[in-house]
């Protein structure tokens, strides 16, 4: 892309014409009789998510998030659409001169669309496919997704007649991207499908085009994506606080040094996610049976640890909070999961004296002597139970 298409594309974005002007174009379709599901099925996940812990105001976020939240209602399926375009920059599947199908976007809280003049100029010279699988346009750019919602797509493929061999879509920013090649490495039978790699600017036109989606947070998913890995048998025993890199995010603790000194009191070394290559951050999850973490997309690694030994300590800005990782410790079975909250991110000011104020920065206090009790409680918690909170249950197996 040039920096001509780069800057007008800026443009377009933080002005808010672009969108604006997209919403009208593209006339958005989730059914018709074009559409059909080979495989569907309808399920709540984690619906019996245990909501008791000392933090009474993440009780409350909760109770009044989860039962908004898509987690708890989803639908698996495979979806057959008959003679859809898909475009290059994310894969996005459309029909006609300005029907956008679905069921191909990713991301639908920032709705994605095609770039409508590219759309307009190339939709006529596409390269011609009698079937494949949709598989990533855009979601693999980013571990959290990568995991969440993207490789677990493969799952259900298992659940219809569609040949072994089917030629499977990937965008040529997410074949490349290191998550993708590091399954791609890792994994014989992840790279034993038949990746078709659609390139910049190569528009395809498929007859038959199936768009799968598992159960995100669901046991089924987890265990699928988990098996690929081919993970070493590893006996957990490091304790490790995973912090964030004040120079490359902008959320961090303005007291980290107390914390680290009180944790390095109990034989916690720090680590941070970002410094480490893909393997590093792997095998460091892989060894590490007690984990303090502040909450960000390096927590989402928790899906590497041995779920039978892992004890976790999410620290939460409380105007920041999330259900994500505490969900997703609870449907891998991770054996202890506590959430502490530190102070209104937005609120407490830099320290200017102690730390540089890196653009974009923003700190937030945590209660040292709040958190080294929870870190006591989760050091004595009792081996023969699972622990959520103040909720416990035996051990099964």
């Amino acid at each position: 892309m040039n920096i001509f298409t780069r800057v007008i594309r800026s443009f377009l974005w933080r002005s808010k014409i672009g969108r604006f002007t997209a919403e009208k174009f593209w006339q958005r379709r989730n059914a018709g009789d074009d559409m059909r599901y080979l495989f569907y099925n309808e399920a709540s996940v984690i619906g019996d998510l245990p909501i008791c812990f000392e933090e009474e105001t993440f009780n409350k976020f909760l109770h009044d998030n989860l039962g908004k939240w898509v987690i708890q209602k989803q639908a698996e399926y495979v979806l057959e659409v008959d003679d859809v375009l898909v475009e290059p920059e994310r894969s996005l599947g459309t029909k006609g001169l300005n029907q956008l199908i679905e069921q191909t976007v990713v991301f639908t809280v920032d709705y994605q669309y095609p770039y409508i003049l590219p759309h307009l100029l190339h939709r006529d010279k596409p390269k011609f496919l009698k079937a494949a699988v949709l598989y990533d346009g855009s979601a693999t750019r980013n571990l959290y997704h990568h995991l969440i919602e993207t490789v677990c797509r493969l799952s259900v493929l298992s659940k219809t007649d569609l040949p072994i061999d089917i030629s499977i879509i990937v965008n040529r920013s997410v074949y490349d991207s290191p998550f993708f090649q590091y399954l791609f490495s890792k994994s014989p039978y992840f790279k034993s499908f038949n990746w078709l790699v659609q390139e910049p600017h190569e528009w395809l036109q498929v007859e038959k085009l199936y768009r799968p989606k598992a159960l995100y947070f669901g046991s089924e998913s987890w265990d699928f994506t988990r098996k690929l890995y081919n993970l070493d048998e590893v006996t957990p025993s490091k304790k490790v606080f995973l912090s964030r890199d004040k120079k490359r995010y902008t959320r961090g603790l303005s007291n980290e040094q107390e914390v680290i000194s009180m944790l390095h009191n109990y034989g916690f070394e720090v680590a941070y996610a970002e410094h480490l290559t893909i393997d590093e951050q792997v095998k460091l999850f892989q060894e590490t049976e007690y984990l303090v973490a502040l909450t960000g997309m390096g927590l989402i690694q928790q899906f590497f640890m041995s779920y039978e030994k892992a004890h976790i300590i999410e620290i939460i800005p409380v105007n920041r909070l999330m259900p994500e990782y505490y969900c997703q410790a609870y449907s891998l079975g991770i054996k202890y999961y506590d959430v502490v909250l530190g102070e209104d991110i937005d609120r407490v000011p830099m320290s200017s004296s102690n730390h540089k104020r890196y653009e974009g920065l923003k700190e937030y206090e945590v209660d040292v002597f709040k958190l080294e009790k929870s870190v006591l409680k989760m050091l004595n918690a009792p081996a023969d139970k699972k622990i959520y909170g103040n909720f416990s249950a035996p051990l099964v197996g």
